[in-house]
């Protein structure tokens, strides 16, 4: 063959081209896409790197219609033309109703000579020595083309082998990662933690989790001698980097529903300023800790998540706590008497819904067994509240406390604390408060108090007064309500009682002072004098109070 032969593609070849059915080998195809009337076979072989493959190729492609010499290209393509102008005004011949239809229109459409249909040269494709396989045995075997390449065979590309490789380890590690003995670690790691912590560390058990990411997961910890404290499950991040003999450093612990004590956390060493006194090749970067509660004794700080930041060296870099509605916040900081707290709360209910602290600030300091609360001040039950209280539980449960009450709502107060009494105004006053117990019931049980109180624009329901000085020595009377511009009075509480002292009571023209004392089961019993001012007389009775509240007598005295 002539290496300096340029081709040219037929009508056919070029259809062959677009609708990718009529070249059965890909070898074939691969030439006829390189056939553009200006390569020799001598640029094409050089171009596809095989030559004898082109020139096979070339050869079959000619006696199959699919290509000519460049010489003849030019009458090739009058040819096609021509023939598919004759087939159009065949087809229009066919569906025309006027005149008769030329007899080449019968014999061409009935014609059993295919040639005319499938090449522009007056024969089949592919007919010939090595083409005589049948148009649909063609047609199933172009649906499975060889895969060749210069030696007749075609790699497997490389980056399907590094997929396949990739797959394989991801497998590998996957079933070493399910099927590792995990528990044989738990030794290794409780003495790890314990050093970290400085305190006796039990786990039960060691696993990994996949999602979202690889995670060290262990679960049901105790801490301490005596199990005080425990955690469902503590996630480690970059769980690879233990693996190291190195110093191990853990970017992120999670910590998920904790029961710390708040003196475990007094004792933790990162705390206590502590974190560099043993030697521990483990440190991490943060701890997050979520659905989490601290406790004293029955009492509990619940739903708290919040993050602990390391320094490089241990030490902590800052904290920050909050309840899961954000009703309390706190954070912490280590100094050499404590942990200083920082306080701010929101509606936040630490005893149910009876009494609520609608805004909260505060400064304390937490210890073994103590906890100091500085600078309260905090709008509760309608008022203002500021002071300093004390929680012991060294021996039982201790508090101790002083508070300036301002402008608190006798209703809210009279609800929690006497519901049976019925008294409206303003309550503003200073309160010194003691208690103690084996438990938080008991502690409350045996409350001590003095509360040098003062109501304002107030009304108590149950007696009036003003009638019963109205009327007189002997007189009886019930019910009614006495209303007042102030009434002052120094409560002593004790777990028997609460009495009043040197009550003084103005509204208007109406004075009355006195003392009064209710027990436990609501007996009241007191004693007032009752003075009336006019411009003309003044009136000094004595009344009596007796009766269970809410149900209260008044009688005229002599």
């Amino acid at each position: 063959m002539d290496t300096n032969l340029v081709y040219v593609k037929t009508p056919t070849g070029d259809e062959a081209v677009r609708q990718s059915t009529h070249i059965i080998k890909r070898n074939l195809r691969m030439v006829l896409l390189q056939v553009d009337g200006k390569l020799s076979i001598a640029e094409m072989a050089t171009k596809i790197g095989n030559a004898k493959l082109v020139e096979d190729a070339l050869r079959e492609l000619e006696e199959g219609g699919f290509i000519a010499p460049s010489m003849d290209g030019v009458s090739v393509w009058e040819e096609g033309n021509r023939q598919a102008r004759a087939e159009q005004l065949l087809e229009l011949s066919e569906f025309s109703t006027f005149g008769q239809k030329p007899a080449s229109s019968f014999e061409a459409a009935n014609s059993t000579d295919v040639t005319g249909r499938f090449s522009a040269f007056g024969k089949p494709i592919f007919s010939g020595s090595r083409y005589t396989t049948s148009w649909p045995a063609m047609v199933k075997q172009s649906t499975t083309p060889e895969i060749v390449n210069q030696e007749g065979k075609r790699l497997l590309p490389l980056f399907r082998r590094g997929v396949f490789v990739l797959a394989t380890l991801s497998g590998l590690l996957l079933c070493g990662a399910f099927f590792y003995p995990y528990a044989s670690l738990i030794p290794a790691f409780e003495t790890s933690a314990s050093l970290f912590l400085q305190t006796p560390v039990r786990i039960a058990h060691v696993g990994v989790t996949f999602s979202p990411w690889p995670q060290l997961t262990l679960k049901d910890i105790e801490l301490g001698e005596s199990a005080d404290s425990r955690i469902d499950t503590i996630r480690i991040a970059s769980p690879l980097s233990l693996l190291s003999r190195g110093p191990q450093r853990i970017s992120s612990v999670e910590v998920i529903g904790a029961t710390i004590s708040a003196n475990r956390i007094v004792a933790l060493p990162f705390f206590t300023l502590r974190h560099d006194s043993v030697k521990n090749d483990l440190s991490i970067r943060e701890i997050r800790i979520s659905q989490s509660q601290v406790t004293i004794r029955e009492l509990a700080l619940r739903d708290l998540s919040g993050v602990i930041r390391f320094n490089s060296d241990g030490s902590v870099e800052n904290t920050s706590f909050e309840a899961v509605d954000r009703s309390i916040q706190l954070t912490t900081v280590p100094t050499a008497q404590g942990i200083t707290l920082n306080i701010n709360g929101r509606g936040w209910k630490p005893f149910g819904n009876a009494i609520s602290f609608d805004s909260l600030q505060a400064g304390g300091l937490l210890q073994k067994n103590k906890l100091l609360i500085q600078n309260l001040d905090t709008t509760f039950l309608g008022g203002v509240l500021k002071g300093t209280w004390l929680f012991d539980w060294s021996n039982g449960l201790v508090i101790a406390g002083d508070a300036t009450l301002t402008r608190l709502d006798c209703r809210q107060v009279s609800a929690i604390f006497a519901p049976s009494l019925k008294l409206e105004g303003g309550l503003g006053g200073t309160l010194r408060l003691r208690a103690g117990g084996g438990d938080w019931e008991s502690m409350w049980q045996s409350v001590e108090a003095t509360f040098d109180a003062e109501v304002t624009r107030g009304i108590l329901t149950g007696i009036d007064l003003g009638e019963a000085a109205r009327r007189g020595a002997g007189s009886v009377s019930r019910a009614g309500s006495t209303k007042f511009d102030r009434l002052r009075t120094t409560l002593t509480i004790n777990p028997r009682q609460i009495s009043g002292r040197d009550v003084q009571m103005s509204a208007g023209m109406m004075t009355a002072s006195g003392q009064f004392v209710a027990n436990r089961e609501r007996q009241v019993n007191g004693n007032l004098t009752v003075g009336i001012q006019t411009s003309v007389s003044s009136l000094q009775i004595p009344v009596r109070i007796s009766g269970n509240l809410p149900d209260l007598t008044v009688t005229g005295g002599k």
